[in-house]
């Protein structure tokens, strides 16, 4: 029977942040299958399928000795390959005792699974997350849990134009000057690249005191959005101060996405700043983005919601939507991929 696949499996993941996974057994979802997450004693990440062989019982539940997680309630304990090498009730260890090994990545700043077959994890590139651990930049964030399916999250990662009317505090204000300047995007066969241009305006008051500029001052600021994968997006806004453009001062802001199920995912956001780069003015952004992504969170998951109970129906599309048209696509056909290889 053809599995129907209704998001992308044959991807990159990140599940965790490289500092959450350690010598204690740390359970994810994934797709809707579960997911064990620990190190080795050589710090070398392993990923597992969190179900022990002998009872359905978590090995997150349980605890890892040396190289090797130990169910607490059945006693068999997993290397990294998801063997089962002991078995405590007997010498031998049963035939075909496993459980599933996940291709897994810790790039210094992500954890990264990959749950769809294995033997083509090493064809796709990880996403480049540089920028997270680059000293020339300063960078917070959070995760959240949305109540929501992937889909809802990058259609609204592809347009910034709602924020204006989501939250006024963090909205730049050319959102709202007049007419939004024209995506110029760019299609590649799995990756979709916009540039918005904005005419000269003021700075919201926030970012215009973390820069220390006049808050009366008006400068032109680009807008660009990246879908690198359907697990990791990127936005960035920059502001010209008229020097060389490599100074300017620029907001990157990363997006690692993992569905949990089909209706929810696992969002883990980053804003990196090459300016600015105090503890004061961490203490300005910091609470300011993270009730926006939780407002965002809020917002997305009424949508599903909605879709949940009354189901799909046509939408009216505005010239806002043109990456989004074009994420969708890339998604449908990577899915129909995998179907067609099923």
């Amino acid at each position: 029977m053809v599995r129907r696949a209704a998001l992308p499996h044959h991807t990159w993941y990140a599940v965790a942040a490289s500092e959450d996974v350690g010598r204690t057994p740390l359970a994810r979802r994934l797709l809707g299958i579960p997911v064990v997450l620990y190190r080795t004693t050589e710090g070398r990440t392993v990923a597992l399928e969190d179900r022990c062989a002998h009872r359905p019982v978590r090995l997150s539940d349980g605890r890892v000795e040396g190289d090797l997680v130990r169910s607490t309630y059945t006693g068999f304990a997993y290397d990294a390959t998801g063997r089962c090498v002991d078995v405590p009730s007997q010498s031998q260890v049963p035939y075909g005792a496993a459980v599933r090994a996940f291709p897994v990545r810790d790039d210094g700043s992500l954890v990264w699974v990959w749950i769809g077959e294995p033997g083509l994890a090493g064809l796709r590139t990880l996403p480049d997350t540089a920028v997270l651990r680059d000293p020339a930049w300063s960078t917070f964030g959070g995760t959240l849990e949305t109540e929501a399916g992937l889909g809802l999250l990058l259609d609204n990662f592809c347009d910034i134009t709602h924020v204006a009317h989501l939250d006024q505090e963090i909205a730049p204000p050319v959102l709202s000057a007049g007419p939004t300047p024209p995506m110029e995007v760019e299609v590649a066969e799995t990756s979709v690249r916009f540039v918005r241009h904005f005419p000269a305006a003021a700075l919201a008051p926030y970012h215009a005191q973390v820069l220390q500029l006049p808050g009366e001052a008006t400068y032109t600021q680009v807008e660009s959005g990246e879908f690198v994968s359907p697990g990791w997006w990127v936005d960035r806004w920059v502001v010209s101060l008229g020097g060389a453009p490599s100074a300017d001062p620029t907001f990157v802001f990363s997006h690692a996405l993992a569905p949990v199920s089909a209706t929810r995912t696992r969002h883990l956001w980053r804003v990196s700043r090459n300016f600015a780069p105090s503890a004061a003015a961490e203490g300005v952004l910091r609470p300011l983005f993270e009730a926006y992504y939780e407002r965002v969170g809020v917002v997305l998951g009424q949508m599903q919601q909605i879709l949940d109970e009354e189901g799909n129906r046509p939408e009216v599309s505005v010239a806002a939507d043109a990456a989004v048209s074009h994420v969708r696509r890339i998604l449908q056909r990577m899915i129909s991929d995998e179907v067609g290889h099923a």
